[in-house]
């Protein structure tokens, strides 16, 4: 059965060894043997702990409900460490029963990373023990499957001219409780028909029961098959790059996103950016177009520094998040992943 969890659910939290409770933290449970603590501020701060320290995780009445070591910290977009549990978290404590949660990672512009991030959050649910399902939805010009090394075929396009059903698409074991289902490349796949986009949103619910997460690879831009998804599906991750012409047409995606009245569904994930302290000022002004275009505010969900290994890496059939998993990058992505649990 799968679970979701509550975010930012108020735990005490002990470094082992020492007799002091720290009360003030805040996390985000991520399932299976995963947490995303950020550290307080003010009196009742969180020591900056190092990777390998262990700690103890308490209920506000001082149950003890999980021991584990810290593995990661970042400094952004908040003060935060990661902590691989030895055991689940009760499930009564932190969990309550749940569909599988689809979620669809998008963008305005080519080239912003959205497979990148879609395949690294993808891989950190499955480490984290969810069973989850990759599906590249971007039609015409798929490439989740290159990227892990993979068969072609069957892919998502034999699924909706129904030759093959879903789970007979599905590529098993691709990584421990990862699953793919490969897009379609070519053509005749880039502009689907309205009766194929209706298949396409019931392929996703076919998937959800069998799955704690089916994440979902758009293609850029506002097409048919992109604003169809966005009905299906519980959470929409944007994905734009740290440059004018990047955030203008993410704008833009969201102002039709907007128009839907479901903006509340949607994050941001910033990528490629090579200085945190230039992107800040860029970032401060592009919530505010936001803000005055849509009316709403969108949550900042991670930003991603600009690594030159990912491509390297990729050509090998490779990810960064399994190759340099303490990586700068690698650490925001593991905030991405935390914020989808959540």
């Amino acid at each position: 059965m799968p679970y979701e969890s509550l975010s930012h659910m108020r735990v005490r939290l002990r470094i082992k060894g020492r007799a002091e409770a720290y009360t003030a933290c805040s996390v985000s449970a991520g399932g299976g043997r995963s947490l995303l603590v950020q550290v307080p501020r003010g009196e009742e701060g969180l020591p900056w702990v190092t990777p390998g320290t262990q700690v103890e995780v308490l209920r506000k009445d001082g149950l003890r409900t999980a021991v584990g070591t810290v593995r990661a910290r970042s400094l952004r977009p908040v003060p935060s460490f990661a902590v691989e549990l030895e055991e689940p978290l009760l499930q009564d404590v932190l969990y309550s029963p749940k569909e599988g949660r689809a979620v669809l990672v998008t963008g305005g512009k080519g080239g912003s990373g959205k497979t990148f991030v879609a395949l690294g959050t993808s891989l950190l649910l499955a480490q984290q023990g969810w069973r989850v399902a990759l599906l590249d939805a971007d039609l015409g010009t798929a490439d989740v499957a290159v990227n892990l090394g993979l068969a072609r075929e069957p892919h998502l396009g034999h699924v909706l001219d129904r030759k093959v059903k879903p789970q007979a698409a599905v590529q098993a074991g691709v990584r421990p409780n990862l699953s793919v289902l490969p897009g379609a490349m070519g053509a005749k796949w880039g502009d689907p028909s309205v009766w194929k986009l209706g298949r396409l949103v019931s392929i996703v619910q076919d998937l959800r029961p069998h799955y704690d997460f089916v994440v979902l690879d758009s293609r850029a831009g506002v097409g048919s098959d992109v604003t169809a998804l966005w009905q299906g599906v519980d959470a929409v991750i944007f994905v734009t790059v740290d440059e004018p012409a990047g955030m203008a047409d993410t704008l833009n995606l969201l102002d039709v996103f907007a128009t839907t009245g479901q903006l509340r569904r949607g994050a941001l994930v910033v990528n490629r950016v090579h200085s945190y302290r230039d992107a800040s000022e860029r970032l401060v002004a592009f919530a505010q177009e936001v803000r005055a275009k849509t009316g709403k505010e969108l949550p900042l969900w991670g930003v991603l520094q600009e690594d030159p290994r990912v491509h390297q890496l990729a050509a090998q059939g490779k990810q960064l998040i399994e190759a340099f998993p303490l990586a700068p990058t690698s650490v925001a992505l593991r905030q991405v992943a935390a914020r989808v649990q959540a």
